[in-house]
Order: structure tokens, then sequence, then C-alpha cells
């Protein structure tokens, strides 16, 4: 009997034992916390949206034990998400990820916990978005990624270059005049247009190249006037008097699918479209600087974001997210499943390798570019703002020539109208 008590007392003590260990062990791994809530404001293509959930998000899964629950949504429908969540104090979202465009209500509105000193101890990070994503002495946003304007070229539209052009010449950046005159040759060569600007006014990124072109030739962003945007305004012009331009362009906001289907050959777009495409068939395409004007080569560039929503439920597991995503092999891993865009964090120059052909192009970009940042921040509507450039564009492509004086000046008055 008594040995048969003195074995129930042990094994009653070791049941005790493993049940004390485990939780110890799920309370470490969950740092107090069973999930993280991320709200992803934008709407990513397929592919990198596959990332974020299959990849991205499992690697801080298992190193915290923990589950991320990421809602992706469009970038006005997230602003009043958030708003809502602090005006009724029903805080859901932990940490959010926001551009830098859009960025003005989530700073602004005091909805975001400073999250200075919060980074990765081994990251350095570009101060080049500071005036977006910093107030005062406090951080509410670091940047994840970033990119600039390139030139896409399919290796078919090559025996199109205009006379005395080569490869090398548009890896290394041909001008304006040479881009649009080569985007003539390909239409009167195949017959239909296959050069591509994001003219979807849905979610429009229509004026950042517009804004790129005109940069290049001495004009601002926003800009209706100047003659650097009129000049701009008459390079479209002359593809548009070729009917150089893809029939279907104003479905899309990005050239990835066209690009991919081959009903686009040339394109001057963003890092991130561009470099998915590329990465599906890289020996099929020939990856260029931005065009040149009168003053160089010039693109707008903005940043996508991570932030803190202040009351988060889950604040110090939001915190090893930031740590976590401002970790150098981790954002380098992120920048190129995104097609290989820019990293914010200088760590992850030493990184790259010779297949990063889209980073590597970027980089290379900034050196020797006219970058402009997004000001959405100095205007009341930046929606409003892109839509009177889809006004620009329709009214070239339709009398394929630069519009009138007088129409421009409206436009411009209209812009003035909405700054803050």
């Amino acid at each position: 009997m008594k040995r048969n008590r003195l074995g129930l007392c042990l094994g009653l003590f070791l049941c005790a034992g493993m049940v004390f260990a485990a939780g110890r062990r799920e309370g470490s791994a969950s740092t107090g916390s069973r999930e993280l809530n991320i709200l992803f404001s934008g709407t990513p293509q397929p592919a990198e949206k596959e990332y974020i959930i299959d990849v991205y998000t499992k690697k801080f899964e298992s190193q915290y034990g923990v589950k991320v629950n990421v809602e992706f949504i469009a970038q006005a429908d997230a602003i009043r998400k958030i708003e809502s969540e602090q005006d009724t104090g029903n805080i859901i979202s932990d940490v959010i990820y926001a551009d830098t465009a859009n960025m003005a209500p989530y700073v602004n509105g005091g909805w975001m916990e400073d999250i200075t000193g919060k980074l990765h101890s081994g990251a350095t990070v570009t101060g080049m978005y500071d005036g977006t994503t910093n107030k005062g002495a406090a951080r509410y946003f670091v940047p994840n990624s970033f990119d600039v304007y390139i030139l896409a070229a399919n290796v078919d539209a090559l025996k199109y270059l205009p006379a005395g052009l080569t490869r090398q010449n548009v890896v290394d950046g041909i001008t304006w005049e040479q881009y649009a005159q080569w985007a003539v040759n390909i239409a009167r060569g195949e017959g239909v247009g296959k050069t591509m600007m994001p003219a979807n006014n849905q979610g429009s990124q229509l004026l950042y190249p517009m804004a790129g072109m005109g940069l290049a030739y001495g004009g601002a962003f926003p800009d209706f006037t100047s003659a650097g945007f009129k000049k701009a305004l008459e390079i479209i012009a002359l593809m548009a008097a070729g009917n150089a331009f893809y029939p279907e362009q104003a479905q899309y906001t990005a050239p990835t699918d066209p690009m991919r289907s081959g009903d686009v050959w040339l394109t001057f777009a963003h890092m991130s479209p561009i470099g998915i495409a590329y990465n599906a068939a890289p020996n099929q395409w020939v990856i260029g600087a931005a065009p040149k004007g009168s003053k160089g080569a010039g693109s707008t560039s903005g940043a996508w974001c991570w932030g803190i929503q202040k009351g988060a439920p889950h604040q110090d597991l939001a915190e090893k997210w930031i740590d976590f995503v401002t970790t150098p092999q981790v954002n380098y891993e992120f920048c190129t499943n995104y097609g290989g865009v820019l990293s914010p964090i200088n760590e992850v120059g030493p990184l790259l390798g010779s297949s990063d052909v889209i980073m590597t192009a970027g980089n290379k970009m900034l050196a020797s570019t006219i970058v402009s940042g997004v000001p959405s921040t100095q205007y009341k509507d930046w929606n409003a703002v892109k839509l009177l450039y889809h006004d620009a564009f329709n009214q070239t492509l339709t009398g394929k020539q630069v519009p009138s004086d007088s129409f421009l000046r409206d436009l411009e008055a209209k812009c003035t109208a909405l700054r803050n």
C-alpha cells in the first residue's frame, strides 16, 4: 500500500510539473498574447499577397509561437476603419501597413504609437521619408520598402530601336524622345500599340510616371503649366499621334499582367510591378534606367511603412513585429519577393547578389535621378489631384497634341484649390 501511495504521489507530482512547464513555454512563446492583428492598407497583387500570408508572416509565427491575422483593405477604407477604432475605443488592429501618400491621417490624427527605439538594433534606416513618417521627435512609421520608376522592354522590341541605339543604351538610359520614337516604331511594325501607361483612374497611378517625365524636363510635382510639364505632354502626344499606346491600358493601374501576356512590350513604371513580370521570365526583358529629359532622369518615390496603432491590444507583440520587419535579412527577403523593390535599410545593400537585377537597377538610379517625394499631406484630397492628371492625359490622347494653355491653367487652379 505504501508503495502504491508513493507511486500515486510521484505520478501526480510529475503531471503537475509537466503542466507547469507547458504553461511556461506557452506564456514565453506568446509574450502574453496569442495573436497579432495586422491591417494591410492597399491591394497587393496575388503573388505578393500569397507571399505575405504563406511565407512572411509564417516566419514570425514560427519565431514567437503566435498567430498573425492579416486584413487586406483599400487605403481609403483603412483610414476610415482606424478612425472608427480610435473614436469608439474598440481597437482591433495592432499593426498598420500604409504608404507615405496616405499616411497623414494616421499621424495627424494621433492614431499611432511612437516607435522610436523599437527598430531592430542592427538596422540603419534612410531619412528620405522622415518628413512624413515622423512628427517632431517622434517616429510613427518606419519605411519597409520604396521604389523608383524604371524602364522595361521586351527583347522582341529591340529590333524596333531608333537607328544607332543598342541594348546597352536602353540599360544605361535613353532619352524621352528616343523612347517615344521607339514606341511608335513598335506600333508600326506590329500593327498595334504595345507601350503602356497605367491609365485606370480607379486606384490611379498615372500621375507618378507623368510627374517623372515632367521632372526630367525641369517641371515640378504636382504641376500643370510649367514648360517642363508641357514638354512631357508633348512626348505623350507624339506617342498618341503614332498610335503607340496599348489599346487596353485604361483597364490597368500596373503593367504586370499585360507584360506577362506579351501585350505590352515597353513601359515606364514602378520597380515592383515590373519586377514581378521580369522575375517570371527574366530572359524576355531588358531593364533600363528611366529615360532622360533636358534635366536628366526624373522619378517620384513613395514608401510603404509599418506602424503600431495607439492602444494596440497586443502592444508587446506589435513591438516585436517592428523589430522583426526591420531585421536586414527579413527586409531583404521581403523586397526581393515584392519584385525587387528598394530597401530603406542600409545594411541590406551588402546582401544583394547578381540575381537582384531590379533592386540593383533601382539603386543605380538613385545616384543620378531627380527624385521627388509624394506631397500628398499638402492636399485635402490626393485622389482628386490624381484625377487632374487623368484629365491632362486624356485630353492629350484625344487631341494628339498638347492641350491648350487655358485648359492647363484650369487644371492648375483646381490643383491649387485642393491645397491645405
